[in-house]
Formats: C-alpha cells, structure tokens, sequence
C-alpha cells in the first residue's frame, strides 16, 4: 500500500499520508515518500497549492514509535529519519506555493511539527495538537522547537514542549497554531476551498511573499533542523528514552532518572 497518496484537483495538489492504521505516525518509508514526492511538486509551475492531510482519524502521531522500540541501533535509525524528515519541511518552506495542513485530528511531535511549517492550517473541530516528545524523554524535531517558538515567544512555546500537553482547536485558534476550525470532517473540504481561492492570487508575488517570510522568521531553518536532529538521535540512546517507550507501551507513567 502506498504510505503517501498524491493527487492534482486542478491547481492544487492534495499529499495523504497514509497509514491509517498507525495514525500516520512516521517510518522511514512513509518519510521517503513524503520527501520525494513533495520536493516533486517544488518546480511545478501548474500545481499553485497543496494540501497536505491524513488518512483515517489522525493528521500524524509523530514518528512511529512502535519502530524506535525495535531498532538496536536507535540512534543511526533517528538520524537516518530525521534526515526524511527534515526533507519535507525544508520543502514545504522552500516551495514557491501556499501549502495548507488539513488537520482532521490528531497531531503529536512530528505530526504538529508539519502542521507548524505549513504556511496555514485548518483544524477539524474534534482534532488536537501537541508538542508529545518529552513524553518518551526526546526532543523536538521537524523545527517543531523553531515554528513554535517564532509562533509563540518563550513562555508559551516553553509550555508546551515541556508539558507535551494536548491542545484543542479553540486553544490552537487563539494561539495562531491554526487559522480556521471547521465542523467534524470539513477539515480537507475547506482547505481545498481555500486553495482554490488561493489559485487566483498572483503566484509571483506569493513565491515573493513566502520567501521574505521565510527570510524573516525562518533564515536560520536548515542549521536548527540539524541541531535539533542531533539531540533527538543523542536522547534516543538514553535510559530515559528507553524507559519512556517501555511506559508509553505499557500504559503507565514513566520514571525518568536523567540518565
């Protein structure tokens, strides 16, 4: 089964991930093609937007953490899917087009991370975002610490990636984290309908427009996202990470000794 759907509706390229049955979280293959194809799309002059979604019930879990808890060696197999990973938000950023995140539920680490590198969002009522990585004692990636912050300011961003709390669409429209809520399964509906309205803009001065925003809040992007793939790939040989899948697995609250 394909992990990552593609489809062209006119001018606008709608990206499914798709692995329903694990909430979209991220391996290494869905990764893959997620990056390739949405660096793809970076030159083509006739797709002017593109929305990217999740099948099933959640945008994304985050990575997969069904697979960290196989790998014996962790901190190659993070390195090698942050690399992915850093793939398709460098993208996102860089292409000269709108993309808007259709979040029809939930979206934890990784999966809020994309969220946050999306030029805009549209939220499901019922869908939640959290910064989840401190819940397996990690670190943020995606420039999850980067979006957020700029998004933010410290206090706030400090917040929750400290916590990994949840928070809903009413809190995530009044934070700025998502532009819009729609009724329950609206979510990809109304971001193809803002997309469709956005095809009509002047796609130079959009590519003008993303690029001194970029420039303004994101000049720094490809030196964070490897500082924060770094510190991921450290954390992922630590006891504590080790014990936060074995908690997360067992239902039960972790007991990290900071080692």
């Amino acid at each position: 089964m394909q992990e990552v759907l593609f489809e062209k509706q006119g001018e606008t390229a709608l990206v499914t991930l798709n692995r329903p049955q694990n909430l979209n979280a991220l391996n290494t293959s869905l990764a893959t093609q997620l990056a390739d194809i949405l660096e793809g799309l970076e030159p083509e002059k006739e797709i002017r937007t593109l929305v990217i979604t999740g099948a099933g019930r959640a945008f994304s879990a985050g990575g997969d953490v069904k697979e960290f808890r196989q790998q014996q060696d962790r901190r190659s197999y993070i390195l090698e899917l942050t690399s992915l990973l850093n793939r398709c938000i460098s993208s996102i950023r860089r292409m000269p087009k709108t993309v808007i995140a259709a979040v029809n539920g939930v979206a934890s680490g990784a999966g809020m991370s994309m969220v946050l590198a999306c030029d805009l969002a549209i939220a499901d009522e019922e869908a939640t975002l959290n910064m989840a990585y401190i819940k397996i004692a990690a670190s943020p990636d995606g420039g999850g610490s980067l979006t957020l912050t700029r998004t933010l300011g410290l206090k706030k961003a400090s917040e929750l990636i400290f916590s990994g709390r949840m928070v809903n669409t009413q809190e995530a429209l009044d934070l700025g984290l998502v532009n819009e809520i729609t009724s329950s399964g609206r979510a990809v509906e109304r971001a193809l309908e803002l997309a469709q309205g956005l095809n009509q803009a002047p796609p130079l001065a959009i590519a003008a427009s993303k690029e001194l925003i970029n420039r303004a809040l994101f000049y720094d992007l490809q030196t964070h996202l490897e500082a924060e793939r770094r510190s991921i790939a450290y954390l992922g040989t630590t006891t504590d990470f080790q014990e936060g899948l074995e908690a997360f697995f067992q239902k039960r609250l972790p007991k990290f000794k900071g080692t």
